[in-house]
């Protein structure tokens, strides 16, 4: 129903309302770059006439012209590796967390995994007169000055369960 109103609105002096639009004056357009003239003259036989036609006397100073060009030659330079690095960095294989196939296999020396930075802070924070700064640093070939700033910064999060009251549940009468 809301269709067939809808059309009758639209279609409604449809011929009248297009002619009003039609016989409105245009707008007047703004006006033209001085670049865009530069159209207006190629128009024109005589500008034409004078871009195509031949200077014998340009022609032969052209001719006239000889260019002689080498390419210098080709050195090779000597520190050609300076941003590539010396030696490859070496790696060691990380203690696997629980993930098996999704932990990092292998780790440059002097980082460490997420898997083994928890694990070495949960080892230090439940035996720290085994797991001491030193112990850890030789352990995950760190520096002990990295490792003392990762055990005084960063703490494992302390789950801790509170004992359920025994209180009797009230019954819903």
């Amino acid at each position: 129903m809301g269709g067939r109103l809808a059309r009758v609105f639209r279609t409604f002096n449809v011929e009248s309302r297009a002619r009003r639009e039609i016989s409105k004056e245009k707008p007047m357009p703004a006006p033209r770059h001085p670049t865009s003239r530069l159209d207006e003259l190629a128009d024109h036989r005589e500008i034409q006439e004078e871009i195509y036609r031949k200077d014998d006397r340009l022609l032969t100073l052209l001719k006239d012209v000889y260019v002689e060009s080498r390419d210098p030659p080709v050195r090779v330079k000597d520190g050609g590796g300076e941003h590539l690095p010396c030696k490859q960095e070496e790696k060691r294989l990380t203690k696997l967390g629980h993930l098996g196939d999704l932990d990092v296999k292998k780790v440059p020396k002097g980082k460490i995994s997420i898997v083994e930075a928890l694990t070495l802070l949960n080892n230090h924070k439940l035996h720290p007169q085994i797991w001491t700064a030193e112990k850890i640093a030789v352990e995950y070939s760190l520096e002990l000055k990295e490792v003392n700033s990762l055990l005084e910064f960063f703490i494992p999060f302390a789950v801790q369960e509170f004992p359920k009251e025994t209180k009797k549940a009230i019954k819903p009468t």
